[in-house]
């Protein structure tokens, strides 16, 4: 898959790696706090964090894994000031 150059400012690579994480892992707590959900007093506010975290967690990982399938990263040698002109080319002059 070959990237084109856009204007659009995308987040790093490993950054939506990190996010894919993070919502794997509210996942898997929600996962685990699902058997407190019938159980005992607070069992809605448990209820309300397990749907919380799903939500969250699978939307988080949903649009990460959107972004990386379609290419929609910078990679670590990419940097934001690549597409940024201020007009002194190398001379070492303000550009004003």
């Amino acid at each position: 898959m070959e990237r084109t150059p856009t204007n659009k400012r995308y987040p790093p690579q490993f950054s939506l790696i990190l996010r894919i994480l993070c919502g794997g892992y509210l996942i898997y707590l929600a996962w685990g706090l699902r058997g407190s959900f019938f159980q005992g007093e607070n069992g809605t506010l448990f209820g309300l964090a397990v749907i919380l975290f799903v939500v969250v967690g699978a939307l988080l990982c949903f649009f990460s894994i959107r972004a990386l399938i379609r290419g929609e990263y910078r990679l670590p040698y990419e940097s934001d000031d690549d597409d940024k002109d201020d007009g002194t080319h190398g001379t070492g002059e303000r550009g004003n």
